[in-house]
């Protein structure tokens, strides 16, 4: 027992070793002389300037084209924790498809923030999912006193206290719509490199890009219910974290919108980080407030009338949507491509990546004349199948006239393909559906549910009174559910992957107007039959998704009667298949197939 104990201790140690990210910080100057190791001595020098580069390592079970950002941190050796570095915020760190990337910095350090001993710096590497890879610590010296040792700048180096320093303008805007850029007055700079070049910092409410070359901010949309912001530049030299040169004030006036409502919403839970989840083979619909009547013309002619029956209403004129991916290098918003007047129907973008989770932030911006309102931003995070983690199939369980519900089937899922480097272990997830409200609840481990396949326990019924006939008791029941199966790595730092989602949920025998696909498994064709009347089969549109979410088969079907199209599918190789049956008015319906050859 002891030498079981051990060997598992040796084993999670060397695991954590291997398959972590590796994050290496190598200075290579210190005051232009070549770094030797050791320390780095800041001796009596006031302002010293190091080059160091960065040098970050994925594991092999990292996707390659995983970016992040990078930062250099100092610690001063006191107990008041670690600030970037003046010169160490790097951004964001792209890696081109490669398992390693690297960049450059130049970074200042002032004598006065280091104490003589304990001090030190960084670097650290974070990924889209907010995890923290740091490098070893390099100890940061100085001598006790400066000894008359300054940065002597060229006489010809501008000084940021005599630098004519002005913004413009202000400006008047309404509630949700962007500010005009605010233009900065430009400076001379030729050590821009140098720790006595002039650096700059503004502050600055939603600051979306900034262009340094010619001073120029560019701010995001103000979706804030305060009635001003003010935004200012100062300047000061690039050794040291004092501006002394403060610009005048420019204040962003925010006045009522005429939009009166712009509102997206997703019908699912937010998980303990925010992020609604999203698997791309069961999209979700993203609802948007209608356009009508949520143009108050009344506004629109004084900001502060205040709002009353009898107002002059409209319609919104168009939305657009808009994403923007956390992590990647650039922080752009991207339009969506969407012919929907309000609603996404759901959101495919380009840039998924298959091997990890990706997160997102998506928002829409309602339009009336020259008047532009932004909505709130959702925050969702989206993946893929990967590692052949997918299970079948939703199931329907009807309630007889004898007040029993079926029992339902063995859930059946195939055998994970994981990294071959690891074991995997699985984890079944449920999330409950409340029939009466529609509430959603969030998703929870199956105590004991880790086995390859899952049988759910039944669903309970419950007696209903129904007022339209008082004399007989119906009988329902109250909570659905939907499954997934997660694999768990066997190693630290492992990746999770998440299958499919399926749905059990129930129905009377006397409401029995079902969507079924048969045969099922298929090996040729297989059918879906409507029977009742909530699709219109030669109008919908019908799509097949393969386990990686690509689109397979896109409305290729053979009306075989007004309640049954027929689709050919004996092309398609083995393995999970998912049919989307969309009417386009917030009608739709999913159904998991298998094909077997």
């Amino acid at each position: 027992m002891r030498k079981n104990y051990i060997y598992f201790i040796v084993l999670f140690i060397l695991s954590i070793s291997v398959s972590a990210q590796k994050v290496t910080l190598t200075p290579a100057t210190v005051n232009n002389i070549g770094y030797t190791g050791g320390p780095i001595n800041l001796g009596g020098v006031a302002y010293s300037s190091v080059s160091l580069s960065v040098k970050v390592e994925l594991p092999d079970n990292v996707a390659v084209g995983d970016t992040g950002t990078i930062k250099i941190y100092c610690s001063n050796g006191t107990a008041l924790g670690v600030n970037v570095a003046v010169g160490g915020d790097g951004g964001s760190l792209y890696f081109g498809g490669e398992k390693v990337a690297t960049r450059s910095f130049y970074i200042n350090l002032s004598w006065s923030d280091f104490s003589t001993s304990f001090a030190y710096l960084f670097a650290e590497y974070k990924n889209p999912a907010g995890a923290s890879y740091k490098s070893s610590n390099i100890s940061i010296i100085k001598n006790s006193t400066l000894n008359g040792g300054t940065v002597n700048a060229p006489a010809d180096a501008p000084n940021p206290n005599k630098i004519t320093n002005t913004i413009c303008c202000d400006q008047t805007i309404r509630q949700g719509d962007k500010p005009a850029p605010i233009t900065g007055s430009l400076y001379n700079n030729p050590y821009f490199d140098k720790i006595y070049g002039i650096n700059n910092t503004w502050s600055a409410y939603a600051l979306l890009d900034f262009d340094n070359a010619n001073q120029i901010v560019y701010l995001d949309y103000y979706n804030t219910p305060l009635t001003s912001q003010t935004i200012q530049r100062k300047l000061g030299y690039n050794g040291t974290s004092d501006f002394p040169n403060k610009s005048n004030v420019v204040t962003i006036t925010i006045v009522p919108s005429p939009i009166t409502l712009n509102e997206i919403s997703v019908n699912s839970p937010a998980n303990s980080d925010g992020y609604i989840e999203i698997i791309n083979t069961n999209p979700k619909q993203i609802y948007g407030t209608r356009p009508s009547a949520n143009v108050n013309l009344n506004i629109l002619q004084n900001p502060f009338h205040t709002p009353q029956r009898g107002d002059n209403l409209t319609q919104i004129e168009k939305f657009e949507w808009e994403y923007r991916k956390i992590g990647s290098v650039s922080a752009d918003w991207i339009k969506i491509n969407n012919s929907h007047p309000y609603d996404l129907d759901s959101f495919n973008p380009t840039d998924l990546t298959d091997g990890e989770d990706n997160f997102y932030l998506v928002r829409r911006i309602a339009f009336y004349q020259n008047i532009k309102k932004v909505s709130n931003t959702l925050k969702l995070l989206l993946r893929t199948i990967r590692h052949n983690n997918t299970i079948c199939c939703d199931q329907t369980l009807v309630i007889s006239s004898s007040n029993t519900i079926d029992s339902p089937n063995l859930i059946i899922g195939a055998e994970a393909t994981p990294d071959p480097k690891q074991s995997t272990r699985y984890q079944w997830q449920s999330q409950s559906i409340d029939n009466n409200t529609s509430a959603i609840g969030n998703w929870t481990n199956i105590a004991g549910a880790t086995s390859k396949d899952f049988l759910p326990p039944s669903l309970q019924l419950v007696s209903s009174y129904d007022p339209r006939n008082p004399r007989e008791t119906t009988w329902k029941a109250p909570m659905s559910y939907n499954y997934r199966r997660l694999t768990v790595p066997s190693y630290h730092n492992g990746q999770s992957s998440y299958s499919n989602e399926i749905t059990l949920t129930s129905i009377s025998y006397k409401e029995i107007p079902l969507i079924t696909a048969y045969p099922n498994p298929a090996t040729s064709i297989i059918n879906i039959e409507n029977k009742g009347n909530l699709l219109n089969m030669a109008t919908t549109s019908v799509t097949i998704v393969n386990v990686t979410g690509t689109i397979v088969n896109s409305n290729n079907y053979s009306i075989i009667s007004p309640s049954i199209i027929s689709i050919d599918v004996s092309s398609l190789p083995s393995g999970t298949y998912f049919i989307n049956l969309d009417t386009g008015d917030r009608r739709s319906t999913k159904i998991t197939f298998l094909k077997n050859n």
